[in-house]
């Protein structure tokens, strides 16, 4: 009788810290499940803001230009009214 107490005890045991281990790893699983989900989700983000500094950049290239072609005709006006 103290043997079947004892295996039951031994059991228990061995599946407490089995299940104990399996219920870690699936906690750590989740966590790094939650951490791929973010990373994706940065990624696309930042990609985003990617597009969107290139097309910035691009527009003040293009402003830049007008910027200098209305001074070039500035000159030009000034010196046509000053004759």
């Amino acid at each position: 009788m103290i043997e079947q107490i004892i295996l039951t005890i031994v059991t228990t045991l061995i599946g407490y810290f089995v299940g104990y281990k399996k219920s870690q790893n699936e906690v750590e699983g989740g966590r790094l499940e939650n951490l791929e989900k973010s990373i994706r989700i940065y990624q696309v983000v930042i990609d985003d803001l990617s597009k969107k500094v290139e097309e910035l950049t691009a527009h003040i290239v293009r402003l830049e230009s007008t910027i200098d072609s209305l001074k070039q005709e500035n000159i030009k006006l000034k010196k046509y009214n000053g004759l």
